[in-house]
């Protein structure tokens, strides 16, 4: 039997080591990243839980192509602008933005939007977000580097 720590495919995101967080401070984000091409050699897609603080979320931005993503709402609800749609979002809601797409999501709860985020090919997207690894972050998200 393997040790916690020597998964990399099948992952327990509680237990230490199965997941690696950062902040991305200019973004108002805190992502736990599950898999990308440093960590466990997907070649196709990387994958992170992304949280936001009520009123918070990525401005209007897009990725180049051929840069797309797939958005999970985990919990809470917020506002998403895909292109010309906009619409409210809340848990169990799932969205996706082609490349090239100005897209934007806020949170308009009063409780923590969390999102899982797929995005392929993995990369650029990661770059602008891996930006400040964290030590531990605790269930309010007091962030301790």
């Amino acid at each position: 039997m393997q040790k916690q720590n020597e998964y990399k495919y099948i992952l327990k995101p509680g237990w230490p080591g199965d997941s690696v967080m950062y902040a991305a401070p200019q973004k108002n984000e805190i992502l736990r990243v599950f898999f990308d091409p440093q960590r466990t050699g997907t070649k196709q897609m990387s994958v992170w839980l992304t949280t936001f603080h009520p009123g918070q979320g990525p401005g209007l931005h897009t990725h180049p192509a051929p840069h797309e993503e797939l958005l999970y709402i985990v919990s809470g609800r917020g506002w998403e602008k895909v292109g010309d749609e906009e619409r409210a979002v809340e848990t169990g809601d799932i969205i996706f933005v082609p490349p090239d797409t100005e897209h934007q999501l806020i949170n308009t709860g009063e409780d923590l939007l969390t999102l899982l985020v797929v995005a392929s090919p993995p990369g650029n997207i990661e770059n602008e977000l891996y930006v400040k690894p964290l030590n531990k972050v605790v269930p309010n998200l007091r962030i301790e580097y």
